[in-house]
């Protein structure tokens, strides 16, 4: 049986080290390439085609989900692990709608690093088992985790406002208004203002929102 391909995306030569080491000793695994950061690894990636590409997350997930959608380019075949040293449920959650595959702990065991390599391998995502249900009920529901601030403004969206506007209604800075539509659009996948709003009732889902006007104006009380 051929060998699953993994690609290194590390800056930490210890990690590359150990990585190397379990590949060497497993029947299941070869290492076909390591980088230090993702600019240095897009050309070895398109070159192998890898399996597997292990990213390190050290750059904070924004960085990370720019490497993801540049993934699916270049290398669409692969699936793709975020390699952290700790993530919250949302940024975990995140994650995984914007592409990856799986997202390992850099305190894991030997051997559960090798069992989640062979299951994202295999095509199944991997999730801590205590956000597993949380994932299942989003993947159910076909609507991303949005805070009730996100979901705010996709409202404010479908109603074709700018950002000037949202920002007035919602009582906060464009500039913000601005970064919880980055939010948005990264947790959605939506493209543009366009197909947010086209995708805004799966987006949402059935839940009952609460009226734009009275929640901006205790917020700004």
């Amino acid at each position: 049986m051929a060998r699953v391909s993994v690609f290194a995306c590390e800056s930490q030569p210890w990690m590359i080290e150990g990585v190397l080491r379990v590949c060497d000793s497993s029947s299941d695994f070869c290492l076909c390439g390591t980088a230090p950061n993702w600019p240095a690894a897009r050309i070895g990636v398109a070159h192998f085609q890898p399996a597997v590409v292990l990213i390190d997350n050290a750059a904070g997930y924004r960085q990370s989900a720019l490497f993801l959608a540049e993934l699916r380019t270049i290398s669409p075949r692969s699936s793709a692990i975020l390699w952290v040293a700790d993530q919250g449920e949302i940024e975990l959650i995140r994650s995984l709608q914007v592409g990856a595959r799986g997202v390992i702990r850099r305190n894991q065991t030997v051997d559960l690093f090798c069992e989640y390599l062979r299951q994202v391998a295999a095509g199944q995502v991997w999730i801590e088992p205590e956000l597993s249900g949380i994932w299942a009920e989003q993947s159910r529901l076909g609507h991303p985790t949005l805070t009730p601030r996100e979901r705010d403004v996709v409202q404010l969206v479908t109603r074709g406002l700018k950002n000037l506007a949202m920002a007035a209604e919602l009582g906060i800075t464009p500039g913000t208004v601005k970064a919880q539509l980055t939010h948005v659009f990264e947790k959605t996948s939506a493209k543009d203002r366009f197909e947010l709003a086209s995708q805004a009732v799966r987006i949402l889902g059935t839940r009952q929102e609460t009226p734009i006007n009275s929640l901006a104006k205790r917020q700004s009380a």
